[in-house]
């Protein structure tokens, strides 16, 4: 695998319901080079496993005690290998045309610092 371009940050905490059609947004995007760094924060519903259901471009991590959203994130930070960063709530989903979009404007000028 080439070198990571954008890490994809997921937080979950119980969200079995909606997590598969989250990551299935990123896995439908027409921009490949990516991992999702899903942060289980003490999930106790099947979330752990849908998660781990992808193979290796999800990157899982569990933990023992539910952080607040803000620490789970910089948790999730630390763990990430992509030259640029992008986060993905269990309840949302992407169009799959977003990275495609997004990665050109951060290249194109190096003043760009958000999308």
């Amino acid at each position: 695998m080439s070198e990571v371009k954008v890490s994809i940050i997921i937080n979950c905490l119980n969200e079995e319901k909606k997590i598969r059609q989250a990551i299935d947004s990123v896995f439908n995007q027409t921009f490949k080079n990516w991992e999702i760094v899903f942060w289980d924060n003490a999930s106790t519903d099947k979330s752990a496993e849908i998660a781990k259901s992808y193979g290796e471009k999800v990157r899982y991590f569990y933990s023992e005690e539910t952080h607040s959203l803000g620490k789970a994130r910089n948790l999730c930070i630390g763990k990430a290998r992509g030259e640029f960063l992008a986060f993905l709530d269990c309840d949302d989903i992407w169009l799959p045309q977003k990275l495609e979009k997004q990665i050109p404007l951060f290249e194109k000028n190096q003043n760009v610092g958000l999308v």
